[in-house]
């Protein structure tokens, strides 16, 4: 697995901070990370600018009481077992754009958004991010309980898919978790007549196959894993189908590919990902981005 050293929590100062710290610290401990750090993003337009031109050293002022503020939110004892650094920015217009660029000037290799309950993700900065940075996103929905007793892991076996089985393999082997894999079979780029049930059992069984093939490039035996494995002719479904899914396994973790292959009659990763993101859910959800993507992308920022 693609080691995961730096990981980046992104704070608000509201009260969701709590629990997403704590979180942090888990996932740190789940993936041995070497470095936690925390990053608050000061929008300049909340800042007057007649005070701005008042007092030249508001933005230096501000941004210390911020730092102060999220020392006391971090415990000792966090520090004590993690390495930490706060980061402060300000920025002119976008938030995300600090954000991106916090991604690369840390090279974090896991960027924590907390999610509220109602907020309107169409309206956050979290798509953007979402979308253009490198590193795994983890979204956590608030006052979300640091557990890993079970993970379910959306696969669609593209390389992108490969990178979430192998996040979830490392959970498995190394925090205990359980597994169940979960596929969905896109009828709707099948040819005619699909939902016959010869055809159905057809789908079943070459869904199947690749499972079992797709678990063996990872030196496994297929029979240790489960996978759910179940069709869907609305487009428009498949996060729900899959959130569904968890919650029917219980899972305290989602996992999906940031992207998938659209070329494909089981490519459909690429369009959930954003959807789950959006939706009003208690599990969080880990978008794993491919590494050849990360890996081009740092190389042009050294």
């Amino acid at each position: 697995m693609e080691a995961i050293e730096n990981i980046l929590v992104c704070l608000d100062l509201t009260e969701i901070d709590a629990s997403l710290i704590d979180y942090a610290a888990f996932i740190a401990d789940s993936f041995k990370a070497d470095k936690v750090s925390f990053v608050h993003i000061i929008q300049a337009y909340d800042l007057s600018k007649k005070s701005s031109r008042s007092f030249p050293d508001l933005k230096t002022s501000l941004n210390q009481m911020v730092r102060d503020e999220l020392n006391q939110r971090i415990s000792e004892n966090f520090r004590r077992n993690h390495k930490t650094d706060i980061e402060v920015r300000v920025e002119e217009e976008d938030a995300a754009e600090g954000l991106l660029a916090c991604v690369r000037d840390l090279k974090a290799d896991l960027l924590l958004l907390g999610q509220k309950r109602g907020e309107d993700r169409e309206a956050r900065y979290g798509r953007k991010v979402a979308a253009e940075t490198t590193c795994d996103v983890l979204f956590v929905p608030e006052k979300s309980l640091p557990l890993l007793e079970k993970v379910l892991c959306a696969v669609d076996f593209t390389e992108e898919s490969r990178a979430a089985f192998d996040r979830a393999l490392y959970l498995s082997e190394n925090r205990g978790a359980s597994v169940t894999c979960y596929f969905i079979h896109d009828i709707t780029k099948a040819y005619f007549p699909a939902s016959t049930p010869k055809s159905a059992d057809r789908n079943q069984s070459r869904a199947e196959k690749k499972f079992r093939e797709f678990i063996k490039t990872f030196d496994r035996y297929p029979e240790n894993f489960t996978c759910r494995i179940e069709a869907v002719d609305e487009l428009t479904s498949e996060a729900q189908k899959i959130y569904q899914a968890a919650e029917d396994e219980k899972a305290s973790l989602i996992i999906v590919g940031a992207t998938g292959s659209t070329d494909t009659e089981t490519s459909l990763l690429g369009n959930i990902s954003e959807s789950l993101r959006r939706m009003q859910k208690s599990i969080p959800v880990m978008i794993v981005k491919h590494a050849e993507e990360k890996k081009f992308f740092f190389q042009l920022f050294d």
